[in-house]
């Protein structure tokens, strides 16, 4: 058996209002939006980060689920292992090409640990996905991350069941360069409807101890009637909450779902993740009194207008350098050589004075002693000295510069991201701050991840 021992969540700073994405949009629904510096990757590494410092376990295997990949050829699990400091000797896979593949994810962690394997196993979800300009309205886009340590050892909540039901039919992929979409009748009898027939003959013996059914599926209200037959109470059924709050976020939405449920306090969950198959798994929770993921929701800022919001998604021309992505100095071997103290804020503190360094000193220059540990910096501290200037190529330019003492120690400089309204990220001299990490150049042809600091 298996245990979620930790869990960690990244949903973006801004929403926009599908009122100001089409004048026909539902009233009171938002949806969650990456600002220009963030990616799948920036929202794994932050969901992970949040993850990992709720447990004490090391993972020695990572599992990366995505249907909206930013790199090809090159795997984004062992890319965040990376990022978080984590062993190359880890067992390193990514699950792409399907909106159930964070789903998939855990069920293939389940059985790893199962099979004794591995003992603690790093499940990472992450999409961005942006729908076409004008056509708002017919998908429910949204993008968030969240990342859960599976393990052997005894958590709050056990994954008692985990099963994968496969099925051809697709209602869309993409083939030779084309987008294909099946007959909608089709896909939902032959694909959906077939699925959740085989699965309640499987499981009709379990839902009268069911406390919640997750039924993740653009077909949901469908399988309503095939559940109730079977015996399921109207009252069953998990509310999905999230999409009108921060819009459907692909393969992380059903995860999100069961966090939610495992936050709720609900002892015990049934989710069902259909697209093109479906993922089955029943979940035992003991009581939780976490409530972060439910806090980050209400946390947010508003896209005030249609056109800051293609700016973010990068359409159209920006100011009036009329830039497009192009080639800045940047370098992998530069970037890999400062990861060390640049992302995973690791510093030399000298024995004598307690005085910290990220840049490499061969002698303390307040003690002149050569005597140096190594240290954990914190995330976080207060502005000592900030500028503001115009010439690095931004989509909401000036670019805030900010000199941050870290609390406990330490002196980084890094720019200021979420800027978009001034009003209400602008920062001061004595500000509190927290560090997150983002694109560096935001249109750069290189990926060139880097600390950046946002208003705590």
């Amino acid at each position: 058996m298996s245990f979620i021992h930790a869990y960690g969540t990244c949903i973006p700073a801004f929403r926009i209002e599908d009122r100001m994405l089409n004048p026909k949009g539902k009233k009171n629904a938002a949806r969650a939006v990456c600002y220009t510096d963030e990616d799948v990757i920036t929202l794994a590494y932050e969901a992970s980060k949040e993850c990992l410092v709720n447990s004490k376990n090391q993972p020695e295997a990572i599992l990366f689920a995505n249907s909206s990949p930013v790199f090809f050829n090159r795997y984004h699990a062992s890319f965040l292992g990376d990022l978080l400091g984590l062993p190359s000797t880890l067992y390193s896979l990514d699950l792409v090409n399907s909106l159930k593949s964070g789903t998939d994810a855990i069920i293939l962690a389940n059985s790893l640990i199962n099979a004794g394997q591995f003992k603690n196993i790093l499940v990472i979800c992450s999409d961005v996905h942006y729908t076409g300009i004008g056509n708002e309205l017919y998908t429910n886009h949204g993008h968030g991350a969240c990342a859960l340590l599976l393990s052997n050892q005894n958590g709050n909540s056990e994954i008692v069941n985990a099963i994968s039901y496969g099925s051809h039919p697709a209602e869309e992929y993409d083939y030779k360069n084309q987008h294909l979409k099946m007959d909608a009748r089709y896909g939902r009898d032959a694909g959906f409807k077939n699925c959740m027939f085989d699965l309640v003959k499987q499981h009709a013996k379990d839902f009268p101890g069911t406390d919640k059914i997750i039924l993740n599926s653009p077909y949901a209200k469908l399988a309503g009637p095939v559940f109730m037959k079977a015996g399921c109470g109207e009252n069953q059924f998990s509310r999905d909450s999230l999409t009108s709050m921060i819009g459907n976020t692909g393969c992380v939405h059903a995860v999100l779902q069961i966090i939610s449920e495992i936050e709720n306090g609900t002892k015990n969950i049934m989710a069902v993740d259909y697209a093109n198959g479906t993922n089955f798994l029943q979940i035992s929770t003991k009581q939780n009194d976490s409530k972060s993921w439910t806090e980050k929701l209400n946390q947010f800022n508003l896209i005030q207008s249609y056109q800051d919001y293609l700016t973010l998604r990068k359409e159209g021309n920006f100011n009036s350098r009329q830039y497009k992505t192009r080639e800045m100095f940047s370098s992998e071997m530069m970037n890999d050589r400062e990861q060390e103290a640049y992302i995973r804020l690791k510093a030399q503190k000298c024995v004598s004075c307690g005085t910290a360094y990220l840049i490499k000193t061969l002698r303390c220059k307040k003690c002149h002693s050569e005597n140096f540990e190594t240290v954990q910096l914190a995330n976080h501290g207060q502005v000592y000295s900030c500028t503001k200037e115009h010439y690095f190529p931004v989509s909401f330019p000036p670019v805030s510069m900010l000199v941050i003492d870290l609390e406990g120690g330490g002196r980084i400089t890094v720019q200021q991201t979420d800027t978009m309204y001034p009003d209400q990220n602008d920062v001061e001299i004595g500000s509190s701050v927290k560090l997150v990490l983002r694109k560096m150049v935001e249109h750069d042809e290189k990926p060139n991840y880097f600390l950046k600091a946002i208003k705590a």
